[in-house]
């Protein structure tokens, strides 16, 4: 019989029990779960509970959870997580730095950044922009100044007897008494020569300086290189920058070609990377070598320079190769490396000027 009493009495607690948990008028059932249908959080609460001041779910990289969205039946309440896609900006300087951070949110597009500002020997040209995931990134990109370099590069035009334009090329000021370096084979058969600089000529009332080239101290056709001198470079003196030679280059290295290609009216600049030393039988027996670079070299190009990073010189442009025959397709430019012509840059000696004519 206590038996029976104590089986009973269980049985009516488990009963009391069982009917307490589907009492369900005095308590809620409060589901929380994320946008994409993964449950966060389920829990029993009082019905004076408020779902909606439970914090929302951190930000993770790609989302921005903004509020709960409440659903309720009967004493069942789903709480879901609303987001909204998130987007982060950086507009970084060309050395990596970061200019400016945003983040936006359901694909809200940032307003356009001007690009920083330039200075005497850089100007910034465009943002470069890259997207991976949820991160945008705009990069600057920025060429040297042509400014900077006005008072050492400059357009030569090849004249025949007849005073007729036969040729362009570029030449490069190495020192401020106006002695030049440029090629051979842009000053070859020339009856008269003039170098024409971007800076404007007040007393004549020019767009450009034009200065006479008088001759040569050293005109090799080999190794093609040209050493120089232009009359009244005095005259605008006052532009020349002390420009070193490098013979110090690397593959992969960044890469500046200035000059005047394809007969352009201003000196012209074209950013590339070093790729390697080029040479064939004949230029290995007379010691010349080029380095290749994709920074664009063109007919009138030659005989200007290739730079780094630094504006230091490390090579006089001379060739464009090209993949087809018809030059339409370019692939390098060769230029002529300094320790081929540096020795020479000592023997600058008016009394052993070659005059043109």
């Amino acid at each position: 019989m206590k038996k029976k009493i104590a089986t009973l009495f269980m049985s009516l607690t488990l009963l009391l029990t069982f009917s307490s948990c589907s009492q369900t008028k005095d308590v809620l059932y409060v589901s929380y779960i994320d946008s994409n249908g993964k449950l966060i959080e389920y829990s029993i609460e009082n019905t004076d509970y408020n779902p909606i001041d439970k914090p929302l779910p951190s930000d993770t990289d790609d989302w921005h959870y903004i509020e709960w969205t409440i659903q309720k039946e009967g004493n069942n309440i789903t709480c879901i997580a609303k987001r909204v896609s998130k987007q982060k900006y950086l507009w970084k300087d060309y050395d990596g730095s970061i200019l400016y951070e945003e983040i936006h949110y359901d694909g809200k597009q940032p307003e356009d950044k001007l690009l920083p500002r330039g200075d005497a020997k850089w100007v910034y040209t465009e943002w470069s922009k890259n997207t991976i995931g949820s991160v945008t990134t705009y990069s600057t990109s920025k060429i040297p100044n042509s400014n900077y370099f006005k008072g050492n590069v400059f357009q030569i035009v090849v004249s025949n007897n007849k005073g007729e334009p036969v040729s362009t090329g570029s030449g490069f000021i190495i020192n401020d008494d106006g002695w030049f370096i440029t090629n051979h084979h842009v000053m070859e058969g020339a009856y008269s020569a003039k170098a024409y600089f971007d800076i404007i000529d007040s007393e004549e009332g020019n767009r450009y300086t034009e200065l006479k080239i008088l001759g040569s101290v050293y005109d090799d056709s080999e190794k093609d290189i040209y050493i120089g001198k232009l009359s009244q470079y005095k005259k605008i003196e006052s532009y020349y920058k002390p420009i070193l030679f490098t013979e110090e280059y690397s593959q992969g290295e960044i890469s500046y070609t200035l000059g005047y290609p394809n007969s352009s009216v201003t000196m012209q600049i074209n950013s590339g990377v070093i790729l390697e030393e080029y040479s064939d039988i004949y230029s290995k027996v007379n010691n010349v070598f080029y380095i290749l670079s994709d920074s664009y070299i063109a007919p009138g190009s030659s005989g200007g320079i290739l730079i780094n990073e630094n504006f230091e010189v490390i090579g006089i442009t001379s060739i464009g190769l090209y993949a087809d025959n018809n030059k339409t397709v370019y692939v390098a430019g060769g230029s002529i490396p300094t320790f081929v012509f540096k020795n020479f840059l000592s023997n600058l000696n008016e009394n052993n000027l070659i005059p043109i004519n």
